[in-house]
Protein backbone atom coordinates (compact mmCIF):
# COMPACT_ATOMS: atom_id res chain seq x y z
CA UNK A 1 0.00 0.00 0.00
CA UNK A 2 0.96 3.22 -0.89
CA UNK A 3 1.76 5.20 1.94
CA UNK A 4 -0.41 8.58 1.85
CA UNK A 5 2.84 10.87 2.12
CA UNK A 6 6.27 8.75 2.62
CA UNK A 7 7.77 11.80 3.50
CA UNK A 8 5.66 13.11 6.78
CA UNK A 9 7.01 13.32 10.76
CA UNK A 10 4.59 11.28 12.68
CA UNK A 11 4.98 12.41 16.27
CA UNK A 12 2.87 10.93 19.15
CA UNK A 13 2.88 13.02 21.96
CA UNK A 14 2.13 11.01 25.21
CA UNK A 15 2.36 11.50 28.91
CA UNK A 16 -0.26 12.28 31.92
CA UNK A 17 -2.95 14.47 31.63
CA UNK A 18 -2.33 17.35 32.97
CA UNK A 19 1.15 17.51 31.25
CA UNK A 20 1.16 19.95 28.93
CA UNK A 21 0.55 18.07 25.84
CA UNK A 22 -2.31 19.75 24.15
CA UNK A 23 -0.68 23.36 24.76
CA UNK A 24 2.78 21.53 23.64
CA UNK A 25 1.02 20.84 20.25
CA UNK A 26 -0.69 24.06 19.82
CA UNK A 27 2.43 26.10 20.36
CA UNK A 28 4.38 24.04 17.41
CA UNK A 29 1.35 24.25 15.08
CA UNK A 30 -0.51 27.61 16.20
CA UNK A 31 -3.91 25.36 16.46
CA UNK A 32 -6.48 25.66 18.99
CA UNK A 33 -6.33 22.50 20.15
CA UNK A 34 -8.87 22.95 23.31
CA UNK A 35 -6.61 22.34 26.74
CA UNK A 36 -7.63 20.33 29.32
CA UNK A 37 -10.52 18.47 28.38
CA UNK A 38 -8.72 15.20 27.14
CA UNK A 39 -8.72 14.28 23.89
CA UNK A 40 -10.90 15.43 21.29
CA UNK A 41 -11.80 14.36 17.57
CA UNK A 42 -14.71 12.44 16.35
CA UNK A 43 -14.00 9.35 18.70
CA UNK A 44 -13.37 11.62 21.25
CA UNK A 45 -9.71 9.38 21.59
CA UNK A 46 -7.38 11.63 19.56
CA UNK A 47 -6.70 14.61 18.48
CA UNK A 48 -4.06 15.89 15.84
CA UNK A 49 -2.76 19.35 14.21
CA UNK A 50 -0.48 19.79 11.53
CA UNK A 51 2.16 22.01 10.65
CA UNK A 52 5.38 22.90 8.54
CA UNK A 53 9.41 22.80 9.24
CA UNK A 54 12.36 23.02 7.12
CA UNK A 55 10.18 22.29 3.99
CA UNK A 56 9.13 18.83 5.92
CA UNK A 57 5.26 18.00 7.45
CA UNK A 58 4.75 17.44 11.16
CA UNK A 59 1.67 16.14 11.97
CA UNK A 60 1.02 16.10 15.85
CA UNK A 61 -1.15 13.32 17.42
CA UNK A 62 -2.51 14.12 20.83
CA UNK A 63 -2.73 10.47 22.45
CA UNK A 64 -4.32 9.41 25.87
CA UNK A 65 -3.21 9.81 28.53
CA UNK A 66 -3.52 6.25 31.15
CA UNK A 67 -4.48 8.19 33.57
CA UNK A 68 -7.30 9.17 31.75
CA UNK A 69 -10.90 10.18 34.05
CA UNK A 70 -13.57 8.95 31.16
CA UNK A 71 -11.69 6.18 30.28
CA UNK A 72 -10.54 3.18 31.94
CA UNK A 73 -6.47 2.10 31.32
CA UNK A 74 -7.45 -1.05 29.10
CA UNK A 75 -9.99 1.16 27.22
CA UNK A 76 -6.84 4.08 26.47
CA UNK A 77 -4.46 0.60 25.94
CA UNK A 78 -7.09 -0.86 23.39
CA UNK A 79 -7.22 3.08 21.73
CA UNK A 80 -3.70 3.03 20.86
CA UNK A 81 -2.89 -0.35 19.71
CA UNK A 82 -5.81 0.28 17.81
CA UNK A 83 -4.54 3.51 16.33
CA UNK A 84 -0.57 2.11 15.82
CA UNK A 85 -2.22 -1.30 14.26
CA UNK A 86 -3.91 0.71 11.55
CA UNK A 87 -1.22 3.41 11.06
CA UNK A 88 1.21 0.63 10.66
CA UNK A 89 -0.78 -1.31 7.93
CA UNK A 90 -1.59 2.36 5.94
CA UNK A 91 2.75 3.18 5.98
CA UNK A 92 1.37 6.13 8.62
CA UNK A 93 5.19 6.17 9.87
CA UNK A 94 5.57 7.22 13.81
CA UNK A 95 8.66 8.77 13.27
CA UNK A 96 9.07 9.72 16.98
CA UNK A 97 7.33 9.74 20.58
CA UNK A 98 7.67 12.38 23.01
CA UNK A 99 6.55 11.37 26.58
CA UNK A 100 6.07 14.48 29.04
CA UNK A 101 6.29 14.42 32.71
CA UNK A 102 5.78 17.49 35.36
CA UNK A 103 9.19 18.42 36.60
CA UNK A 104 6.83 20.79 39.17
CA UNK A 105 5.76 17.12 40.44
CA UNK A 106 7.27 16.67 44.25
CA UNK A 107 7.39 13.31 44.03
CA UNK A 108 6.72 10.08 40.77
CA UNK A 109 4.54 7.96 42.55
CA UNK A 110 3.40 4.65 41.81
CA UNK A 111 0.36 4.94 38.74
CA UNK A 112 2.89 7.38 37.35
CA UNK A 113 5.40 4.73 37.30
CA UNK A 114 3.35 1.93 36.13
CA UNK A 115 2.23 4.00 33.37
CA UNK A 116 5.69 5.06 31.94
CA UNK A 117 6.24 0.92 32.15
CA UNK A 118 3.10 0.72 29.78
CA UNK A 119 5.02 3.16 27.85
CA UNK A 120 8.47 1.17 27.60
CA UNK A 121 6.14 -1.47 26.63
CA UNK A 122 4.56 0.31 23.62
CA UNK A 123 7.77 1.59 22.37
CA UNK A 124 10.27 -1.36 22.94
CA UNK A 125 13.33 -1.46 23.34
CA UNK A 126 14.53 -0.93 19.30
CA UNK A 127 12.48 2.05 19.19
CA UNK A 128 14.22 4.34 22.33
CA UNK A 129 16.07 6.14 20.28
CA UNK A 130 13.59 7.97 18.28
CA UNK A 131 11.96 8.22 21.86
CA UNK A 132 12.15 11.99 23.50
CA UNK A 133 10.93 12.77 27.21
CA UNK A 134 10.51 15.99 27.88
CA UNK A 135 9.80 17.54 31.18
CA UNK A 136 7.50 20.84 31.26
CA UNK A 137 6.33 23.22 34.37
CA UNK A 138 9.58 24.58 34.47
CA UNK A 139 7.97 27.55 35.30
CA UNK A 140 6.06 26.41 38.44
CA UNK A 141 9.71 25.16 40.29
CA UNK A 142 13.15 26.65 41.33
CA UNK A 143 15.62 25.63 38.87
CA UNK A 144 17.95 23.99 41.35
CA UNK A 145 15.25 21.89 42.57
CA UNK A 146 13.94 21.76 39.02
CA UNK A 147 17.51 20.15 38.49
CA UNK A 148 17.81 18.34 41.42
CA UNK A 149 14.82 16.42 40.37
CA UNK A 150 15.88 15.83 36.73
CA UNK A 151 19.06 14.42 37.71
CA UNK A 152 17.19 11.76 39.67
CA UNK A 153 14.61 10.98 37.04
CA UNK A 154 17.94 10.21 34.05
CA UNK A 155 19.52 8.34 37.02
CA UNK A 156 17.65 6.13 38.72
CA UNK A 157 16.73 2.52 37.12
CA UNK A 158 12.85 3.22 39.18
CA UNK A 159 12.10 6.30 36.82
CA UNK A 160 14.07 6.87 33.28
CA UNK A 161 17.24 5.35 33.70
CA UNK A 162 16.27 2.23 31.75
CA UNK A 163 14.73 3.88 28.93
CA UNK A 164 17.84 6.30 28.51
CA UNK A 165 20.32 3.83 28.26
CA UNK A 166 18.52 1.73 25.57
CA UNK A 167 18.54 5.17 24.11
CA UNK A 168 15.71 7.54 24.68
CA UNK A 169 16.68 11.32 25.23
CA UNK A 170 15.60 14.16 27.89
CA UNK A 171 14.86 17.71 27.08
CA UNK A 172 13.38 20.60 28.61
CA UNK A 173 10.28 22.11 27.60
CA UNK A 174 9.75 26.27 28.36
CA UNK A 175 6.00 27.02 27.72
CA UNK A 176 6.68 29.02 24.77
CA UNK A 177 6.41 28.40 21.18
CA UNK A 178 10.04 28.77 20.39
CA UNK A 179 10.99 25.84 22.99
CA UNK A 180 8.22 23.32 21.73
CA UNK A 181 9.24 23.91 17.91
CA UNK A 182 12.86 22.99 19.15
CA UNK A 183 11.43 20.45 21.13
CA UNK A 184 10.21 18.90 17.47
CA UNK A 185 13.13 19.94 15.53
CA UNK A 186 15.01 17.23 16.87
CA UNK A 187 13.33 14.30 15.48
CA UNK A 188 13.64 15.91 11.62
CA UNK A 189 17.07 13.87 11.03
CA UNK A 190 15.34 10.76 12.66
CA UNK A 191 15.30 7.76 10.30
CA UNK A 192 11.44 5.74 11.25
CA UNK A 193 11.47 2.73 13.52
CA UNK A 194 8.75 0.58 14.27
CA UNK A 195 7.13 0.69 17.54
CA UNK A 196 7.00 -2.97 19.87
CA UNK A 197 3.66 -2.81 19.97
CA UNK A 198 3.30 -2.38 16.03
CA UNK A 199 5.42 -5.29 15.33
CA UNK A 200 3.17 -7.32 18.15
CA UNK A 201 -0.19 -6.39 16.69
CA UNK A 202 0.70 -6.43 12.42
CA UNK A 203 3.55 -9.13 12.02
CA UNK A 204 3.13 -11.68 15.15
CA UNK A 205 -1.05 -11.00 14.79
CA UNK A 206 -1.55 -10.56 18.28
CA UNK A 207 -4.58 -8.69 19.96
CA UNK A 208 -3.98 -6.12 22.56
CA UNK A 209 -3.98 -7.83 26.03
CA UNK A 210 -1.86 -10.81 23.96
CA UNK A 211 0.94 -7.81 23.45
CA UNK A 212 3.60 -6.85 26.37
CA UNK A 213 2.05 -3.67 27.14
CA UNK A 214 -0.99 -6.21 27.29
CA UNK A 215 0.72 -8.29 29.93
CA UNK A 216 1.83 -5.25 31.83
CA UNK A 217 -1.37 -3.93 32.49
CA UNK A 218 -2.29 -7.00 33.40
CA UNK A 219 -0.72 -7.44 36.39
CA UNK A 220 -0.76 -3.82 36.96
CA UNK A 221 -4.56 -4.29 37.53
CA UNK A 222 -4.01 -7.58 39.64
CA UNK A 223 -1.82 -5.48 41.87
CA UNK A 224 -4.74 -2.91 42.42
CA UNK A 225 -7.20 -5.40 43.22
CA UNK A 226 -4.78 -7.02 45.60
CA UNK A 227 -3.98 -3.56 47.20
CA UNK A 228 -7.64 -2.78 47.50
CA UNK A 229 -8.64 -5.94 49.00
CA UNK A 230 -5.97 -5.67 51.98
CA UNK A 231 -7.19 -2.07 52.50
CA UNK A 232 -11.08 -3.65 53.01
CA UNK A 233 -10.09 -5.86 55.18
CA UNK A 234 -7.91 -3.77 57.61
CA UNK A 235 -11.23 -1.20 57.31
CA UNK A 236 -13.80 -4.13 58.46
CA UNK A 237 -11.19 -5.07 61.03
CA UNK A 238 -11.80 -1.01 62.22
CA UNK A 239 -15.10 -0.77 62.01
CA UNK A 240 -15.11 -4.27 64.44
CA UNK A 241 -13.34 -2.36 66.98
CA UNK A 242 -14.58 1.42 66.69
CA UNK A 243 -17.40 2.37 68.95
CA UNK A 244 -17.71 5.75 68.55
CA UNK A 245 -20.53 6.60 66.05
CA UNK A 246 -18.98 9.32 64.00
CA UNK A 247 -15.85 7.40 63.65
CA UNK A 248 -17.58 4.38 62.35
CA UNK A 249 -19.57 6.49 59.82
CA UNK A 250 -15.90 7.40 58.37
CA UNK A 251 -15.11 4.25 58.42
CA UNK A 252 -17.64 2.89 56.49
CA UNK A 253 -17.63 5.73 53.79
CA UNK A 254 -14.19 5.01 53.09
CA UNK A 255 -14.84 1.17 53.10
CA UNK A 256 -17.70 2.10 50.31
CA UNK A 257 -15.19 4.06 48.44
CA UNK A 258 -12.49 1.23 48.34
CA UNK A 259 -14.98 -1.11 47.25
CA UNK A 260 -16.10 1.01 44.17
CA UNK A 261 -12.65 1.04 43.53
CA UNK A 262 -12.07 -2.32 43.64
CA UNK A 263 -15.52 -2.76 40.99
CA UNK A 264 -13.45 -0.69 39.05
CA UNK A 265 -10.10 -2.04 38.62
CA UNK A 266 -12.32 -5.33 37.91
CA UNK A 267 -14.18 -3.96 35.52
CA UNK A 268 -11.23 -2.83 33.58
CA UNK A 269 -9.44 -6.22 34.16
CA UNK A 270 -12.81 -7.78 32.70
CA UNK A 271 -12.36 -5.39 29.20
CA UNK A 272 -8.50 -6.45 28.99
CA UNK A 273 -8.83 -10.15 29.63
CA UNK A 274 -12.49 -10.89 27.77
CA UNK A 275 -14.94 -10.59 30.06
CA UNK A 276 -18.86 -8.65 28.99
CA UNK A 277 -17.47 -7.10 25.76
CA UNK A 278 -14.00 -7.96 26.43
CA UNK A 279 -11.86 -8.68 23.02
CA UNK A 280 -10.33 -12.32 24.01
CA UNK A 281 -13.63 -13.69 25.03
CA UNK A 282 -14.75 -12.94 21.25
CA UNK A 283 -11.70 -14.49 19.82
CA UNK A 284 -11.86 -17.19 21.83
CA UNK A 285 -15.62 -17.42 21.06
CA UNK A 286 -14.62 -17.55 17.12
CA UNK A 287 -16.44 -14.17 16.72
CA UNK A 288 -14.80 -12.06 14.11
CA UNK A 289 -13.69 -8.54 15.91
CA UNK A 290 -13.83 -5.09 14.18
CA UNK A 291 -11.75 -2.47 14.43
CA UNK A 292 -12.91 0.53 14.97
CA UNK A 293 -11.82 3.54 13.20
CA UNK A 294 -9.73 5.48 15.15
CA UNK A 295 -8.28 7.70 11.98
CA UNK A 296 -10.95 10.03 11.60
CA UNK A 297 -11.68 12.37 9.10
CA UNK A 298 -9.12 14.80 10.05
CA UNK A 299 -6.11 12.63 9.64
CA UNK A 300 -6.88 11.13 6.17
CA UNK A 301 -7.32 15.02 5.82
CA UNK A 302 -4.05 16.18 6.69
CA UNK A 303 -1.92 13.31 5.16
CA UNK A 304 -3.32 13.48 1.88
CA UNK A 305 -1.01 14.27 -0.53
CA UNK A 306 -1.42 17.87 -1.88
Amino acid sequence: MTPYNADIKLIAVTGPTGAGKTTFINHVCGSNLKVGTGLRSCTANIDVASCTMDDQKIVLIDTPGFDDTSKSQAEVLDDIGKFLKQADERELKVSGVIYMHRISDRRVGGIARENFRLFEKICGEGAMKNVLIVTTMWEDVDERIGQAREQELATKSLFFQTAMKQGASMDRLQNNPDSAKWVVSRFLPNPYRRLQMQRELVDENKQVPETEAGGILSDILKQQQERHQREMNKLREELQRESDRAEMSRIREELRRTKEELRRVKRDEEKLQGGAGGILRFLRAGYRVEYRVLLCWKVYRILEPQ
